[in-house]
């Protein structure tokens, strides 16, 4: 289990916590973001849920995966406070080795006995964008997230498989091909799972193979997912492009819907 010894005093990662996020293409930091203002994220999240109406994540209310509500940081003030936190942003641009940009973010609520197992992928494919070498994701539980209350497991190493292991991008999702046909050895690699608490974070790489597990607690499962993409990344057309499709293919991603995380003194902007 990583400890808070995975930070320097000035909150960046240690060189092992760096060295183990290249090799495995995740790391877990405990304790990252202080109770108080985890319960201001966590009432933001609640009420955008119940305004919002979430989304389902998967082919009908019946095979739920998740329910989710999009662009969270643009639609709450306290959320954009988090998508921007210099505490998560330095993170980020520190695992990344490069600048980078808020492309999306997602409050993501599983229920307890109700919502499915999340599908084994990795965000490669669903993003579309082109020019993408250290694009990362930050999820960050608002509740504690127990093993049996369906915690991320990853496949460490899996972010370094070659490209025809890989589905690059998706057209459509009639294109989508489950993770063993496209990766033969994926049904005989070792998986992490993560437990976390809350104000922890966990950083994935954009190419890492992840899953989430049925809730089967008592309690449901709050979470706030975040992606940082390179800050040169360009539009490229297919699923779930409805937040860049006003750009032309080709198209910088960038402006103020995109922003530029900064991480020095002044945080993010």
């Amino acid at each position: 289990m990583q400890t808070t010894t995975d930070l320097t005093k000035a909150g960046r990662p240690t060189e092992e916590a760096l060295r183990r996020y290249r090799e495995q293409g995740f790391v877990h930091f405990t304790s990252v973001l202080p109770a108080d203002e985890v319960a201001v994220f966590r009432a933001a999240a609640d009420r955008l849920l119940a305004e919002e109406g979430p989304q389902t994540w998967g082919a009908s209310e019946e095979q739920a995966q998740v329910h989710y509500v999009e662009a969270a940081w643009r639609k709450h003030p306290d959320l954009r406070r988090l998508a921007l936190h210099p505490a998560v942003t330095g993170l980020a641009e520190s695992l990344a080795g490069g600048p980078l940009r808020l492309y999306g973010t997602d409050v993501l609520k599983k229920e307890p006995r109700v919502h499915l197992p999340t599908v084994v992928h990795d965000d490669e494919p669903g993003l579309p964008l082109a020019g993408l070498t250290r694009t990362l994701t930050a999820w960050i539980p608002l509740l504690d997230v127990p093993a049996d209350r369906g915690c991320l497991v990853y496949v460490p190493g899996s972010h370094r498989r070659p490209a025809e292991h890989r589905q690059v991008h998706l057209a459509g999702f009639q294109d989508y091909r489950p993770m063993e046909e496209i990766w033969p050895e994926f049904p005989f690699s070792p998986r992490v799972a993560v437990p976390m608490r809350a104000g922890d974070v966990v950083f994935h790489d954009f190419r890492t193979v992840h899953m989430a597990a049925a809730n089967t607690d008592g309690e449901r499962r709050l979470a706030f997912a975040a992606v940082y993409m390179d800050s040169d990344a360009t539009y490229r057309p297919g699923v779930q492009d409805h937040p860049v499709a006003h750009l032309e293919p080709g198209a910088p991603v960038d402006g103020e819907l995109f922003p530029l995380i900064a991480v020095g003194p002044g945080g993010a902007s």
